[in-house]
């Protein structure tokens, strides 16, 4: 199942991806594939454009969602 939502992004942000010069959505495929495991662009490319950056990637991301508290999170209304 796919979900699309509509977010409104900080100015700090965008200005943080044009200094970088990446795009948001690149920075937050990036993320979303490291979080979830997806396989890297280079051996398995998707159409959707999610990916993972590597195996390090995929766990700093992991470490970063559990510490931050979202698994025991109830969802926010």
């Amino acid at each position: 199942m796919r979900k699309t939502i509509t977010l409104e992004l900080p100015e700090e942000f965008i200005n943080l991806c044009q200094e970088d010069n990446t795009t948001p959505e690149a920075v937050l495929r990036g993320f979303i594939g490291d979080l979830c495991g997806i396989n890297p662009l280079i051996t398995e490319p998707r159409e959707d454009d999610y990916h993972s950056n590597g195996s390090d990637e995929r766990l700093v991301a992991r470490e970063y969602y559990e510490r931050v508290g979202y698994p025991f999170r109830s969802l926010e209304k």
